[in-house]
This record gives structure tokens, C-alpha cells and sequence, in this order.
């Protein structure tokens, strides 16, 4: 089906100060009258007050099987009402499928890779980036056998609505909460979490919400100096760019070809950036949100007005509090430089592309692993100096080890970085006896050019942790720390570190109270353990469904217990909301942080009483569950109350 592009709305320079409701931008000044819904009882704003008791509630949310489920002259003329943005679209490789919408040419596209170095991906309406939490029902293969037989609709939406105004989407809103059916929220798709599908879903696509002005002069609640004004939809990419063009600074997702939606989910769950040890975490830089509550109305959040609601939705969790339609947060005036510097070292021969150059090779493991260990130690400093560091180890099987790192310092000049990062390298030839050559530091922009292109689903699963400062305590601590790690990469599992620290004495004092969890204020590394399962094989290889879902079951399995050996020395510590496990244990503590959660969950059920959104393991999720039939942790089956 063709679909809408909305007209991206250029960087102007312009002085601005915030007002109740305000809206951003054009496409938030179009907005759904009482007079339409009378029309439309389908479409009516919700009354909150009028909301039943528990016991007098529908159990499951309806799907297309169920008698409720409205008809297809109800779902024209929504479509009418939104003037044809409402979309029904198929997954995306159904092309593959012989029988179905077999297209031998489309299916190459798709699985040959030449959709990925297009904006193919990105502007599906139902394509995300973790597709196995949509119930692996039509996966992307050449080879369609065993349980791929056919390709079915599993844990996408049945409807989408291409939202291109706030009344797009309090249509949206007000038509599922009215009909009791299951809402989700997708931007840019990337959703590790299954947050941005369901199985009889009606979707509110904001792909298309995009703008970006930059306010030289703003007036927010005891702030006054640069802002930026961003559409939902609008990507690290386009606000590089802007960046560029404007001579600003914003924190964005890290990449400059990066296609994360900024004014998104990347916010709403915390957002680190290569500025986090500097200024903070995404959710630190709000000043103010625009979005559309549960009830369909529209309105504005910030220090002043809808306290409750600026609090949740800064680090408290996208999907849950409503739908984000445009921010507005600080800058900086002129582009922020980083200086650099990669390295590596390896146990093996390994494939040079996975590398960074310079690179050591290390004939023994014992070596290896105290590199690892000196690096963990460095790593605290970098995140003191306001820096970011990248640290990789990945397995190759046996006693065949890489690692990868890359320091990024905000502010600091090619001589400076060289004088810091000196040290370790020498710790590694001394400590270590690793014979490495200091790598030579350069500068880079922190936002450069990009395209938005080269991006695809994946078919793997992570889970993650936050180390905390204790665990820098001492050398023992590090080296307990280093031990676990090594621990979790002999199990067959890649590790990825990310050092940043988001501390609160780097956030203005009015605006430090936020739904962003007390464990990221407190960590120094955000470590990930990746499995190394190619998720979709499961599903191309095995004879039947159940099979497949049995061996992904242990795989899973086997990822917990991997990620178990760094949980056991990080008590007390949790995940990064964004970039976790679905089988997260009590995430309630690691997501939010118990007293944290209390308040999230206050604003939950006062804002929400119908239980309108809801995403996996988001806050107030506890009293819904997705009854799947193979018992995956998908999004393949009805939603009902627990």
C-alpha cells in the first residue's frame, strides 16, 4: 500500500518561550474537534471518571476472531475519517512465500541485502528490528520449508494508522480504547523488547511526525538558553544534519547514519549518547512534550503543567503514558568535537573487519583476559573525564578471543586524548605483557553527515546490566567484575561495555526528578550479553514450530544463565530499560528502581485507568499478559488481564 510521506519541516532560527499546549509544529495544530466525534461515537475522547470497576471489565482485549471485533464498514469508514491513512498492510516477507504474494525479484531485494542500503526497512509500517518477539511467523528466508510454510500476520498489527497530524492519532487512540482493542505505538522500529507489535493490534505509526527547529533563544521554567524543537519521528541522522547545517549541539543516539527516533522511545527510556558522562542521559535534556493521552486529548508536559506525567515519560518507559508527538530540549551552541582512539587485541586469527586498528595478537588466554580486566580498570576514568568508551570481547569459539575499543572524549583535542589514553596502553605492555602499539588519538565531529540507510531486522537476543561504581572499589572488585565477564564469554556468548556515566549532579536542579532509574545514576558500565543463535535458522531448519520454540526456549535459558555470572556480582545494581532481556527478572527493581517504580505506577493508574497501553515488562504491564501457545515471551496471542 503507498504510503503518506509527511514534508519535514526545516531548521529555522528562531527565539521562542513555552506556553501550556503549545504546539511545535504544524501537524499539532490540526487536531480532532468534539463536534467530529458525535459523528463518530467510535472516535469519542475518553471520560475517565466513567471508567468500570475491575470485575466489570472485558478479560482479553478483542482480535479479529472474536464476534466484537469491528467490521470491515466500521474499519472503512475510520479510514475515511482519517482520510485514508488507515493501512493494512502485510508483513514484508510474504513476498517470499510461494502461494501467497510471491514475488521472486522483491524476495532478492529483501533477502540479498539490497533493502538494507535503502530506507526500505526503516518505512514499513510493521517491520522492527527484533522480529522474533512478533512470534517468528513469517520470517525472511530463500528457503521456505519446515514450520515456514506459510507466512501469517502472528504478532503484527492487523491496522495501522500512518499518523500525520495530533488528530491522526487521537483518532487512533480514542478508536482503540472505545473498541477494546489492543493499541501499540511504532516509530523507527527499533524495538528490542517487542514494545512496538501485538497480535490484533490497531498501530499508531509516528514514523512520519518529523521537524526540527532550533530556538537560538528559550524561555522554559529556570532554564534560558538554546533548545531544539523535534518531531516524534525525526532520526539521529536528520538532526546531525541539522546539527551541521545550524552549528548546534543536541544528545542524540551515537552513529551518524543512526536511524533512531530521538523524540521516541530513545528518551522515554532513559537515551545515552557519546555526551552522557558530559550532560547527561536523553531524558536529562527534556524541557518540555507534547503528546496525546489515554483519554484522546492532547496536551503539553513540563516543569509547570502535568508535573506527573513530565516526570513518567522522561526515562519512566515509552508505550506507557501515551503518545509522544514533539519535544522540545536543550543545546549548545557550536558542534561539540570528540577525540578518539581505537585499539585492539585478539587470541586467534581472526577475520581483520572485526577489528580496530591498532591490533595486538596475545598467544595466550591468560594475557587476554588480564587486558580485559585493565581496560574495566581505565574505564572509570574515561567516564570521570565525561568521556564514552567502547569495549568489545567476542567469541570465536574455543580459546579464540577478540577485543575491540574505541574512546570518544567530548571537548578534548588530539594531544590531550593522547596524554590520557597513554597510561593504559602502557599497562597493557607492563601488566599485561601485551605488546601493543599506543594508537594514534585524531579528532571527529560528533555530528556528522548521514543518510539514514543500512538498517535491518536482526535475528538475535541480548539481555543486559548496569555495573555500578562499587564495583570499582577496589582492585579486587575489578577483578571480580573482569572474572564474570570471562565467565559469560566461555559460555558462548559475545559481550558489549559501554562506558558512560549519567550522573544527577549533571542535570539542572529543577529538573532532576525524572522516572529515569536510580541504577543508571549510580553505574559506570552498561554491559550487554549477546547470544550468538541465529534466531530465524530455528525456524528454517527445525520440522515443526514446537521444535523450533524448544530449542530457543534453551537458548534463552542459556543467555540468563550467561548473564546470571555478571548479575551475581552486581547486587542491588539493574538493566537498561531500552536494551534488555524479555525474560528480565524482577524488572520492576531493574528497570525503574523500587521507590522510583511506586511513583511511575501512581501516575500509570491515574492517567490510564483503562489500561490502554501496554508494553512488555513497562510500567503496570504486571497486570496484563500475552497468552501465547507455544510459551515464547511473544506478542502472538490475545492480551488479557492476569
Amino acid at each position: 500500500m503507498r504510503l503518506f510521506r509527511a514534508l519535514v519541516v526545516g531548521v529555522l532560527l528562531v527565539s521562542a518561550s513555552a506556553k501550556k499546549d503549545e504546539p511545535n509544529f504544524p501537524f499539532e495544530t490540526k487536531q480532532l474537534s468534539k463536534r467530529e466525534t458525535t459523528k463518530h461515537p467510535n472516535i469519542a475522547f475518553g471520560d475517565p471518571s466513567s471508567v468500570p470497576l475491575n470485575h466489570n471489565r472485558p478479560t482479553c482485549k478483542i482480535g479479529p476472531q472474536d464476534a466484537a471485533w469491528p467490521t470491515l464498514s466500521e474499519w472503512s469508514k475510520l479510514n475515511t475519517t482519517l482520510g485514508g491513512r488507515l493501512l493494512k498492510p502485510s508483513p514484508a516477507p510474504i513476498v517470499c512465500y510461494p502461494g501467497q504474494n510471491y514475488n521472486a525479484a522483491a524476495c532478492e531485494f529483501l533477502v540479498g541485502g539490497a533493502a538494507r542500503r535503502t530506507r526500505f526497512w526503516l518505512d514499513d509500517p510493521l517491520s522492527v528490528l527484533s522480529p522474533w518477539t512478533q512470534g517468528n511467523t513469517c520470517l525472511l528466508s530463500a528457503n521456505v520449508s519446515g514450520p515456514l510454510r506459510s507466512c501469517t500476520q502472528g504478532g503484527f498489527p492487523e491496522y495501522v494508522v500512518n499518523a500525520t497530524s495530533v488528530r491522526d492519532v487521537q483518532i487512533a487512540v480514542n478508536f482503540a480504547r472505545n473498541n477494546n482493542i489492543r493499541l501499540i505505538i511504532k516509530n523507527t522500529g527499533h524495538d528490542f523488547l517487542g514494545r512496538s507489535n501485538g497480535y490484533g493490534s490497531l498501530s499508531v505509526w509516528t514514523h512520519y511526525l518529523k521537524g526540527i527547529e532550533y530556538l537560538q533563544s528559550h524561555k522554559a521554567s529556570q532554564y534560558k538558553g538554546s533548545a531544539v524543537r523535534l518531531g516524534a519521528g525525526t532520526e539521529t541522522w536528520e538532526a546531525n544534519n541539522a546539527m551541521i547545517a545550524q552549528n548546534f549541539t543536541i544528545a542524540v543516539p551515537k552513529l551518524p547514519t543512526e536511524t533512531v527516533g530521538i523524540a521516541g522511545g530513545w528518551f522515554q527510556g532513559g537515551g545515552h549518547s557519546n555526551l552522557a558522562s558530559l550532560w547527561g542521559l536523553g531524558a536529562d535534556q527534556v524541557l518540555s512534550i507534547n503528546l496525546v493521552t489515554a483519554d484522546g486529548r492532547f496536551t503539553t508536559a513540563n516543569k509547570d503543567t502535568n508535573k506527573d506525567l513530565f516526570f513518567a515519560l522522561r526515562g519512566g518507559g515509552g508505550g506507557t503514558y501515551g503518545v509522544v508527538t514533539s519535544i522540545v530540549v536543550k543545546a549548545s551552541k557550536g558542534l561539540i568535537t570528540l577525540g578518539t582512539a581505537t585499539y585492539g587485541f585478539t587470541t586467534g586469527p581472526i577475520a581483520p573487519t572485526t577489528l580496530q586498528n591498532p591490533t595486538a595478537n596475545i598467544t595466550n588466554t591468560q594475557d587476554f583476559w588480564k587486558g580485559v580486566e585493565i581496560y574495566l580498570a581505565f574505564a572509570k576514568k574515561v567516564v570521570d573525564a565525561g568521556g564514552f568508551g567502547h569495549g568489545d570481547v567476542t567469541y570465536h569459539g574455543n580459546t579464540s578471543f577478540s577485543f575491540a575499543g574505541i574512546f570518544l572524549m567530548p571537548g578534548f583535542s588530539a594531544s590531550k586524548t593522547q596524554e590520557f589514553v597513554n597510561p593504559l596502553f602502557q599497562s597493557f605492555r607492563d601488566e599485561a605483557g601485551i605488546n601493543i602499539t599506543t594508537p594514534v588519538a585524531t579528532v571527529v565531529t560528533y555530528a556528522e553527515p548521514g543518510n539514514g540507510t543500512n538498517t535491518a531486522p536482526g535475528s538475535g537476543t541480548f539481555s543486559s546490566r548496569l555495573l555500578p561504581r562499587n564495583n570499582w572499589a577496589n582492585s579486587t572488585s575489578i577483578s571480580q567484575t573482569s572474572s564474570a565477564i570471562k565467565r559469560a564469554v566461555e559460555k558462548g556468548f559475545n559481550i558489549r561495555t559501554r562506558a558512560y556515566g549519567p550522573k544527577l549532579d549533571l542535570v539542572t536542579g529543577p529538573y532532576a526528578a525524572s522516572g529515569v532509574s536510580p541504577h543508571m545514576r549510580s553505574m559506570v558500565i552498561h554491559l550487554t550479553v549477546f547470544s550468538l543463535l541465529d534466531v530465524s535458522s530455528l525456524w528454517v531448519l527445525e520440522s515443526t514450530p514446537g521444535e523450533a520454540a524448544s530449542y530457543f526456549k534453551a537458548e534463552l535459558a542459556r543467555l540468563e544463565d550467561a548473564t546470571d555470572e555478571i548479575r551475581r556480582v552486581t547486587p542491588g545494581s539493574g538493566a537498561y530499560y531500552n536494551e534488555a532481556g524479555r525474560l528480565e527478572p524482577d524488572w520492576q527493581e531493574s528497570f525503574f528502581g523500587g521507590e522510583n517504580y511506586g511513583r511511575l505506577l501512581r501516575v500509570k493508574r491515574e492517567r490510564d485507568p483503562w489500561g490502554l497501553f501496554w508494553v512488555h515488562k513497562g510500567v503496570g504491564s504486571e497486570g496484563w499478559r500475552v497468552e501465547t501457545g507455544d510459551g515464547l515471551t511473544t506478542n502472538n496471542g490475545p492480551l488479557c488481564r492476569v
